[in-house]
């Protein structure tokens, strides 16, 4: 009895199914034709709208980046030199050069002296393709005003009618285009809109359609930051710049421009700080060798007059650790106030990417790297109020993380004050205890100790100031760019974008799956109705 109910329900499943799929056919062969005539009624549209797309081509270059350290120069394939100039690479220093790249700060400088996309200029070609040209252009426009920020991006096209005049008018791609005045060539025009001049370098019989970018922000946020890519290479410090644009050669310009302008920018910072570092040694220096004539002139006159050519062997021992430890002590001292200028600084400022160099100084690694990540949230908050309200929880967030690091970074500058100011103690400890030693050689000897060890300690420190300018110098007058070319700027045949025929697949394919959905949606409106009328 259960074999035959199980069979049972099985035909019966089977019946239905089979039902099912003979519905199914049904209803696509009935709106059959409505499913064709729409799919590629989709299609044809799209494959128009393609048609008419500009083409994008990319153009790239490909940068290595070279190591920085205090020993060794040079480029290496082994690691990306840090910002902060520690050895060994960074992949945060490189992220840091992207991001910097990418701002408006960056390119607003290039655009500064590269007007190329103030003024675009636009041909219908032979297969009637709206197309940007560049170069053998009959007319010039200049003294171009938008008025307002809502006509930034506008066009206009101009119209020849004789050789002193021109038609002015408003461009439509379905309309006719309306007509805003005739006007004389290198005279201003003020229209409701803008204001600009327009010169006549040839006669031309086809019109041209010109577009106005209004302002160099304008240009960055619609037209160069959605077409710029910036990546980073995973094997070695390389990072790969490319441009998307309608007219290649106007890609590449813009990219060796924005090399220049990052290249220079490297080398005169580098030199501004050798610079800075190279005047204080000066001032101390000037200091020293006064003093260093002085003592030892003192040193010389007191072995003459009490006929002392050389002091004991305990003597010179003494004077020798003496020395050690003055100069260890003058050394903390410095450090001690550039601690102390440090943390006033954190103290009063929200910027503290300044005191880098100082941290480098004071060899305090940990801070050095809460400051990289610090400075990798200020680019993060950066990019955050380009695109956001100052209350977005972005926003906010990225700035608690900031202020909780500076906090982290006072914090150690703190510590390492009280660690400096207890090694100080122990030092000074230390003199005294030499100082006691002192006291039981005879009366000449301590004198010539006091005098030796203050030629000594005058000495090493400007022997010491003397091989931190000569570093400073050499770094100031071999500034070179981080940055060298390694695949020069590159622009291939072919368009980048758009895909054309892939867009019309995806168009057919998707039209085709709507065609059919909107079919069974038409056959069970059908069937309501016809339940409706049954009832």
């Amino acid at each position: 009895m259960n074999d035959i109910t199980r069979k049972k329900k099985y035909k019966d499943y089977i019946e239905k199914d089979d039902i099912s799929i003979r519905e199914l056919f049904s209803t696509l062969g009935y709106y059959k034709w409505s499913i064709i005539f729409l799919t590629f009624l989709i299609t044809f549209f799209v494959a128009v709208k393609v048609y008419f797309m500009p083409k994008y081509y990319k153009s790239s270059v490909t940068l290595e980046v070279k190591v920085e350290s205090k020993k060794a120069g040079g480029f290496s394939l082994g690691g990306a030199g840090a910002l902060l100039g520690l050895g060994g690479g960074s992949d945060a220093s490189l992220e840091k050069d992207i991001e910097l790249l990418k701002t408006f700060r960056t390119n607003e400088k290039v655009l500064r002296k590269f007007d190329n996309y103030m003024v675009r200029y636009f041909v219908v070609d032979e297969s009637y393709k709206e197309r940007e040209v560049d170069e053998n252009l009959s007319i010039h426009i200049t003294n171009v005003v938008v008025k307002s920020f809502k006509h930034y991006g506008m066009k206009l096209v101009i119209e020849p009618l004789n050789s002193k005049q021109y038609r002015l008018l408003k461009p439509s791609k379905i309309l006719k285009k309306e007509l805003i005045g005739v006007f004389d060539y290198d005279k201003k025009v003020d229209t409701e809109k803008c204001s600009l001049i327009v010169h006549q370098k040839q006669s031309f019989t086809e019109p041209y359609t010109v577009q106005f970018s209004g302002t160099k922000r304008y240009i960055y946020e619609k037209i160069i930051k959605p077409n710029l890519t910036i990546g980073l290479s995973k094997d070695a410090p390389f990072i790969t710049i490319s441009l998307l644009d309608t007219l290649p050669k106007r890609a590449e310009a813009y990219l060796q421009r924005l090399i220049d302008v990052y290249t220079k920018q490297n080398i005169e910072d580098t030199k501004e700080d050798a610079s800075i570092d190279i005047n204080s040694y000066n001032r101390q220096l000037k200091n020293i060798e006064k003093r260093v004539d002085a003592t030892s002139n003192r040193l010389e006159a007191y072995k003459v007059d009490n006929s002392i050519v050389e002091p004991q062997a305990q003597a010179s021992i003494l004077i020798t650790e003496m020395s050690k430890v003055k100069v260890q002590l003058a050394q903390n001292e410095y450090k001690k106030e550039l601690l102390r200028n440090l943390i006033e600084f954190v103290q009063n400022n929200s910027d503290i990417d300044a005191i880098a160099p100082s941290l480098i100084e004071l060899n305090d690694e940990p801070t050095i790297s809460l400051i990289k990540v610090i400075q990798e949230k200020q680019l993060e908050l950066s990019n955050f109020l380009m695109k956001y309200q100052s209350n977005h929880p972005n926003i906010t967030n990225t700035q608690s993380k900031i202020d909780f690091l500076q906090a982290k970074v006072l914090s150690n500058l703190q510590n390492l004050q009280k660690t400096l100011d207890s090694k100080t103690n122990s030092l000074y400890q230390l003199q005294e205890t030499y100082k006691m030693q002192i006291e039981s050689i005879p009366k000449k000897e301590q004198k010539l100790i006091t005098f030796s060890r203050d030629y000594q300690l005058n000495a090493k420190m400007y022997t010491y100031l003397l091989q931190e300018r000569s570093t400073a110098e050499l770094k100031r007058d071999k500034a070179i760019s981080r940055f060298r070319v390694i695949e020069k700027i590159y622009t291939p045949d072919g368009a980048e974008k758009p895909k054309k025929a892939l867009m019309v697949i995806v168009a057919f394919i998707s039209a085709l799956i709507f065609s059919i959905f909107l079919s069974f949606f038409r056959n069970f409106l059908n069937k309501e109705r016809r339940h409706d009328k049954k009832n």
